[in-house]
């Protein structure tokens, strides 16, 4: 039978060709709900003081699930990007490789470029740091592994090291007002936003990006090394939180070095923070693909599935709602944590209803038709 134009296949084909990685788009879509939740929060919600166990998990600043979700989106990218970049990395063919840097370069412009235009309207997107990992990546996508993980290791010390010197230059009175780009006047002021400071900087987040490429280029063999990868992600993430614990008993976090190196806030840029969001993503990815292979013909997976292949859309569509019907039209007002959850569970419930719908009818997202059109 001849398959309608409309019925396209949840796990369809990329663009290289190659049958999509069900659990990669599943991530995607679950990670999509985190990211949402979170943007919601730290838009609408005021501080008052409350210290409940939500209130503190919630937090976007220092809650145990600020930027998680948008970590394991990194990692999968860089996950993507390897399954992208396989045949061009295996390959002596100089025009191959030029062809798959010039497209890794489009893509990444386009992110930047729409990434830091959204930021006005959006203050953080991720898409536009985004744009800097693929831009990167033109470089770093024929090294070796093992250059991969000394760039990602660098890229977490050269963050730490940095607030480090600026805790302590605070310390003394003395605040390095050049690390805070409250706006993008110069082009210091965009380099500094692009690699230091901010909401995903390249330091340290490239190193969530290139344990993906890591992971990506064996993941024809991911399962079968699946569960002592979870295992030692696990046991690593675990022993740095009990580290931090027993130091905060112990009251000996206080000094500017200790604190700098065991924070496990988003914004102390420490290497404590960047192991264990490496744990949290790679814990996340390992369950799903479980899930994934556990359940592989449940109906909500495939929802899922689909609605991963959407999510630069999908993305985008929850900055025009959030925009549309808190800040023009008034509809949602209060500064609650309950408010921004259920909000948020509101955009997902259509979102994804509407994602799932879109891709089983018509294919590709407006903003995947766009991104493919010009990156490739």
């Amino acid at each position: 039978m001849t398959q309608r134009s409309f019925d396209h296949p949840a796990a369809g084909s990329t663009s290289t060709g190659a049958r999509r990685v069900t659990s990669l788009d599943v991530t995607r879509g679950l990670a999509l709900i985190g990211v949402v939740a979170m943007n919601y929060v730290g838009s609408m919600v005021i501080p008052n003081g409350r210290n409940g166990f939500w209130d503190r998990a919630f937090d976007p600043y220092s809650g145990a699930l600020s930027t998680r979700f948008a970590a394991t989106f990194v990692l999968v990218a860089g996950i993507g990007l390897s399954l992208l970049t396989a045949s061009a990395r295996t390959t002596d063919d100089s025009a191959t490789i030029a062809r798959m840097r010039w497209r890794l370069a489009r893509r990444g412009v386009l992110l930047y470029t729409v990434g830091f235009f959204l930021n006005f309207a959006w203050p953080g997107t991720i898409i536009f740091f985004y744009g800097a990992y693929f831009l990167i990546a033109v470089a770093l996508f024929r090294l070796s592994d093992r250059a991969l993980v000394a760039i990602g290791a660098g890229s977490a010390i050269i963050a730490t090291a940095v607030a480090t010197w600026a805790n302590w230059k605070a310390s003394r009175g003395e605040v390095a007002t050049w690390l805070f780009t409250f706006s993008v006047d110069s082009l210091q002021d965009l380099v500094v936003r692009t690699f230091l400071d901010y909401t995903h900087p390249v330091f340290p987040w490239l190193a969530l990006f290139c344990a993906g490429m890591v992971i990506g280029r064996h993941l024809d063999r991911w399962r079968e090394w699946r569960g002592r990868v979870f295992t030692a992600a696990l046991v690593i993430t675990a022993l740095l939180y009990a580290l931090v614990s027993i130091l905060d008993r112990l009251d000996q976090r206080r000094g500017v070095i200790v604190y700098a190196l065991t924070s496990t806030q988003p914004y102390s840029r420490s290497i404590f923070y960047t192991v264990t969001t490496l744990g949290v993503a790679v814990l996340a990815f390992a369950t799903v693909d479980w899930l994934v292979e556990k359940y592989a013909d449940s109906p909500a997976l495939e929802t899922l599935q689909r609605a991963g292949q959407l999510t630069l859309s999908l993305y985008l569509l929850h900055v025009l709602a959030y925009c549309a019907i808190r800040n023009w039209l008034g509809w949602i007002g209060g500064n609650e944590l309950s408010t921004a959850l259920l909000f948020a569970l509101g955009f997902w419930i259509v979102a994804i209803t509407v994602g799932s719908w879109w891709h089983h009818r018509i294919g590709r997202g407006p903003a995947e038709q766009i991104y493919r059109s010009f990156g490739g």
